[in-house]
């Protein structure tokens, strides 16, 4: 886990764009998933010029929006709040006067139904001691009621006591058409006041409530996870209970987000999409994705419907050094009156926020082409799978194709992806100026089949002293020097599955060659983890409480699977063991264990692709000096840029040195920033030229891929190994099983 000092953040400006175009392909209009042909929509931006950083609460009233923010001042150590009126049909913006003191914050706002707000205010107060710290910290909330028109206090109610505990924290508020105010506290529990603040009832929740909401109708609803996932259930006041699950809402992955709703009981956004949902049929309408008109729904926190029919949407980008957040909506349009352009779809299980970042980017420059994502995974998992490999052979294939979660040797040697050295020459891209190693991963018969924008190394660590001065291994001196060791554990946790994953999963093309369709699990070092897995327990002991680092230090484990995707984590990872690595790896036959994870967007083209031209001008974009560029941070990220000018910019950066100065005029040197892992924590400071040095060495180490990992093989192995395990068969007959069955796999997937 990474932790990162506080930043100060820039002031966010909100711009005015043109219209963001969005293809006109639609569903068919009895699925109920798609506006009618020859509708789109289209984004606009709201020209707001805010102070705060970001916006931690929102509520709407007769398309006003109110927005309450803050912003951290680094020097002085103080938040400021702020409280911003915007008229979404005028485009007018107020900031509002708002007397919090510092270090108070605002934890909920609802709108009232005279236009009025409340809001839930947590104060905190301290003494200064004889050296100027704070001590004696106490925190109390309040209820203010304010005035919509001008921010003006209207009434202030201590909290203390109406909850029936002091310490009660409430991270969010609800008001129903009756008046009555709902209060969670995070937890499990719900506080039902009436318009006079008198507690009513108290509800609890047998589920973690992960959003409250009011409908359109007047009542509140909650959202937890149950038997099926996400699901809505009514705050019913007369039972003091929630309401049975309701009927009609899509599962999706949980990541549901319900807003009230105008034309209908609520707007849903899920799966990067916004539907509207009808509490009186159950039924759901999809409207639009959130990709298609240019937005990045990720950072979503807030949407509503105004009077004129547009959506809008509050968004908190955090993805930068600097915050910022924006306002836009969503407005349907005749898609005749949207410019066309050459659709480019974009295949994938799922499509990540970086990724996402890169295709909007390139929708908004780009006056010939568009990219359309088609996302396999939204709905089911498996079903999605199934689908996009069949779709791969197929002419449905689509003309990128995302190749984070397929089997990518599988496919490479199937043919069915372009040779991107010819595009790259014809770009005037030259092989040298990228990493060697990381394009050779991707070479099969001398052709660059795929490429990511950047990567980490996914490996294994153990210490220098035991293991001896070694950067790889094979399956049988991994197994040769465990069993001498004879630790508790091999991992931290460790159990079958992670045994397996380690030695077997993440190199299973070790026991294949796609090349030949020859299989070899049934030899000797598939027989030998067979037998060295059974000496670990099916499940991980989890209430073993003593921390990694101590398990490392102490060798009651050996091994330590992680990565390094910045020079901050390879420091970090010299801290937790103690004293130096060997960066041994996953085992196999060639002792390169150092495996290339990629970040970011794992692409390649479809060799039936019908547009290759414009394919390759979205897969170029990611190879750009200032795409590549852009790819650098100060605190380190989660990978390295594949440009090598890009890679030792990003390594200057972190050898360079940070000063503050203190009381008496010197310079003293100041974290970067600080890691933590498990029961470890440190600072990070500049880098020294060894250990940039020493990452790079690992860096040009790593010449596989990993992550070829077929969800298929491990289910047939998994199945198959249950007798072994539980003394049905033996190691040897078990491993026959696997291979007869692997290689009929095999010879129907060549």
């Amino acid at each position: 886990m990474k932790k990162g000092k506080n930043k100060g953040r820039l002031q966010a400006a909100l711009y005015m764009v043109c219209l963001m175009l969005l293809a006109s392909g639609c569903g068919k209009k009895d699925e109920g998933t798609k506006e009618e042909k020859g509708y789109t929509y289209i984004a606009e931006y709201a020209q707001m010029d805010l102070k705060c950083d970001h916006v931690a609460q929102s509520a709407v009233v007769n398309d006003i929006l109110y927005m309450a923010g803050s912003s951290w001042n680094e020097e002085n150590g103080i938040s400021t709040n702020y409280l911003y009126k915007y008229d979404m049909a005028d485009g007018i913006l107020e900031l509002l006067p708002l007397d919090i003191s510092e270090n108070s914050y605002i934890n909920g706002m609802a709108a009232m139904e005279d236009g009025n707000l409340a809001i839930i205010v947590n104060n905190s107060t301290y003494d200064l001691d004889e050296n100027g710290e704070p001590v004696n910290w106490q925190d109390s909330m309040e209820m203010w009621k304010i005035s919509g028109e001008d921010g003006a206090m209207l009434d202030s109610i201590p909290m203390d006591g109406i909850l029936g505990d002091e310490n009660t924290y409430i991270n969010s508020m609800c008001i129903d058409g009756q008046g009555n105010y709902y209060l969670y506290n995070g937890d499990s529990t719900i506080f039902v006041l009436n318009s006079q603040l008198e507690k009513l009832c108290e509800i609890k929740s047998d589920n973690w409530i992960n959003q409250m909401v009011s409908s359109k109708e007047g009542d509140v609803y909650v959202t937890s996870y149950g038997e099926t996932g996400m699901e809505l259930r009514k705050i019913d006041t007369a039972a003091k209970s929630l309401g049975e699950k309701v009927e009609g809402i899509s599962d999706g992955y949980g990541d549901k987000q319900f807003f009230t709703g105008l034309s209908k009981s609520f707007l849903i956004g899920k799966s990067g999409k916004m539907s509207y949902f009808d509490l009186s049929t159950e039924t759901e309408e999809e409207l639009f994705d959130w990709l298609d008109v240019d937005v990045n729904s990720d950072y979503l926190s807030m949407a509503g419907e105004l009077s004129d029919g547009r959506i809008f949407a509050v968004i908190n980008d955090y993805s930068e050094e600097n915050s910022k957040t924006d306002l836009v909506f969503a407005k349907k349009v005749k898609a005749s009156e949207v410019a066309e352009k050459e659709e480019i779809t974009y295949g994938a299980m799922w499509v990540d926020y970086n990724l996402k970042k890169n295709i909007i980017s390139f929708n908004k420059t780009n006056d010939k082409y568009r990219i359309v994502v088609k996302e396999y995974g939204t709905d089911d998992y498996q079903t999605g799978l199934t689908q996009f490999n069949a779709d791969l052979t197929t002419g449905k294939c689509p003309d990128i194709i995302d190749l984070s979660s397929v089997n990518y040797s599988q496919y490479a040697n199937m043919g069915i992806l372009e040779d991107l050295y010819p595009y790259m020459e014809k770009s005037g891209l030259k092989k040298e100026d990228y990493l060697e190693n990381v394009l050779g991963a991707f070479e099969v018969d001398g052709k660059l089949c795929g490429i990511t924008p950047q990567f980490y190394v996914t490996t294994a660590m153990a210490k220098a002293s035991i293991v001896g001065n070694v950067d790889g291994w094979t399956l049988s001196e991994m197994l040769d020097f465990v069993e001498k060791q004879n630790p508790d554990n091999v991992f931290a946790y460790g159990n079958r599955s992670q045994i397996f994953y380690y030695c077997i999963y993440n190199n299973i093309d070790e026991f294949i060659d796609w090349e030949t369709g020859k299989c070899n699990f049934d030899g000797e070092d598939f027989i030998r983890t067979l037998e060295f897995a059974a000496k670990f327990p099916e499940e991980p002991d989890y209430d073993d409480e003593e921390g990694l680092s101590a398990k490392l230090r102490s060798d009651k484990i050996l091994l330590m699977q992680g990565s390094v995707s910045s020079v901050q984590e390879y420091q970090m990872m010299n801290g937790l063991f103690g004293e130096p690595i060997a960066y041994v790896g996953f085992p196999n036959n060639e002792r390169k264990g150092n495996l290339i994870q990629t970040t970011g967007g794992f692409m390649g083209i479809s060799a039936k692709s019908k547009n290759k031209e414009g394919a390759w001008e979205f897969v170029k974009s990611i190879l750009s000096e200032e795409y590549q560029d852009s790819l650098i941070q100060q605190s380190g990220g989660w990978g390295f840029p594949v440009k090598k000018s890009s890679l030792e910019k990003q390594f200057d950066l972190d050898m360079t040195q940070e000063f503050y100065e203190d009381e008496n005029g010197n310079q003293i040197e100041q974290t970067k920033t600080t890691w933590g892992y498990d029961d470890f924590q440190m600072e990070i400071y500049a880098a020294t030229k060894e250990e940039v040095e020493a990452v790079r060495e690992l860096l040009m180490s790593a010449q596989k891929l990993s992550g070829n990992v077929n969800e298929q093989m491990m289910n047939i192995i998994t199945e198959e190994t249950e007798a072994f395990f539980s003394g049905q068969k033996s190691a040897a007959d078990t491993a026959g099983v696997i291979q007869n069955r692997i290689q009929i796999y095999v010879n129907e997937n060549r």
